[in-house]
């Protein structure tokens, strides 16, 4: 399974969000999100949620976060994204 930092890196690239202080912020955003999603969601889903929520401000932020979902396997679990972002 990727690394989540090189995914939102790759993301990122040549985009305001590849600035260190919001990259880290988006880093954040997605480790909160993932600590509040069904452990079981899958990665299909979380991009699901985030095109019909507003938990996430701005719509630029959400976009790249719902790019960052839509990067890792649809069947990849909120629970071992997470898992990868807190060991990594």
């Amino acid at each position: 399974m990727p690394v989540p930092s090189d995914v939102l890196t790759e993301i990122v690239e040549d985009t305001i969000f590849a600035q260190q202080e919001r990259f880290t912020a988006l880093l954040r955003d997605i480790r909160e999100f993932l600590r509040t999603a069904p452990a079981g969601a899958t990665a299909a889903h979380c991009a699901a949620i985030l095109n019909a929520a507003g938990r996430i401000a701005g719509d630029k932020r959400r976009q790249v976060i719902r790019e960052f979902f839509e990067a890792y396997p649809e069947n990849a679990t909120a629970g071992e994204i997470l898992s990868l972002m807190e060991t990594v």
